[in-house]
């Protein structure tokens, strides 16, 4: 009976290519941002295959400083990831999440190829539609979502588009971290010499391709703690990266940081000393002088303590 399941499993994730180990869509939300008192356009981009892909749009409170464009990693949808970013607007800047194909309303099926092309859709949307009035743009994503972006950003046609990278738990090699996930499973681990061969070539790990994201500035963050990617693969693509570059060590569970006030802070003056925020307006005349704004200075800690308990399962 072993044996056979075995052989089943096998068999379904050599017809799926493998995009199990990395995939695991949501299609209900379980909330929406007026819940968190936000205004929000919903957005819906049709791709040239005739899909239909669904995202959120929270305007900045006042002037917009900067948008910042937000891949979530590969579990659930952007409802259970709205609490990362729902924080930014009140700080000045405009976001923009996307839910990749399959992941809730989005059409489709989900895989690296076609998630992929996905992102390429939001930055092309985001491009045309003079949402950025000339602001900076950032892009921010966690786990996977950081490791297809760094793919994208990549390519040639996306030179000189997207300012700032942000990139928190990231990992350098889709195969390498597809074997830690195998390894924990005592059903998979025998798997590995059949299973790994069909993920993306070497040639396409994040590790080999973000060295071309300079001289944008970028910020790797990633929890010595993390239970689900490894520290070392945040790490490996950090030194592949080319400067400007910094890494921040966190501590406490995956992608769940931005839940603490001190890493908000880390991302913000990160952006602002990078030149990823426009300066802010001018204060009016007034009868008294205002006091001026300032800046939240950076985290000098080589951590900081996320307040999430650890993600659990295999999502990353």
């Amino acid at each position: 009976m072993v044996f056979r399941l075995i052989a089943a499993v096998c068999l379904a994730l050599l017809l799926q290519g493998c995009s199990s180990l990395f995939f695991y869509p949501m299609e209900p939300w379980v909330q929406n941002p007026a819940r968190q008192g936000l205004d929000y356009e919903d957005v819906v981009l049709i791709h040239p295959d005739g899909l239909r892909i669904h995202g959120w749009w929270l305007p900045a409170r006042g002037t917009a400083r900067g948008t910042v464009y937000f891949l979530h990693g590969n579990a659930q949808n952007i409802s259970t990831h709205l609490m990362n970013v729902h924080w930014l607007p009140e700080r000045g800047y405009n976001v923009f999440l996307l839910d990749y194909r399959g992941y809730g309303l989005s059409e489709g099926n989900p895989d690296l190829e076609g998630a992929q092309a996905d992102i390429q859709l939001g930055l092309d949307w985001l491009a045309q539609s003079r949402r950025l009035d000339g602001a900076p743009l950032v892009l921010f994503g966690q786990s996977l979502g950081g490791a297809m972006a760094t793919g994208v950003l990549a390519r040639e046609r996306n030179d000189g588009f997207v300012d700032c990278v942000m990139l928190e738990a990231p990992f350098a090699s889709y195969r390498d971290v597809a074997s830690d996930v195998m390894a924990r499973s005592w059903l998979l681990w025998p798997l590995r010499w059949m299973v790994l061969p069909t993920l993306p070539a070497r040639a396409n790990d994040p590790e080999r391709q973000v060295a071309e994201l300079a001289p944008r500035p970028l910020l790797i963050l990633h929890s010595k703690e993390d239970p689900v990617v490894p520290y070392q693969q945040g790490r490996r693509l950090y030194a592949a990266a080319r400067p400007p570059k910094t890494f921040q060590p966190l501590k406490g569970g995956h992608t769940q940081s931005v839940r603490d006030p001190a890493v908000r802070d880390r991302l913000v003056a990160f952006m602002q000393n990078n030149e990823c925020a426009a300066r802010p307006a001018a204060p009016a005349p007034a009868s008294a002088p205002a006091e001026p704004e300032q800046a939240p200075a950076p985290v000098s800690e080589p951590g900081v303590e996320a307040r999430a308990t650890p993600a659990s399962g295999y999502r990353f």
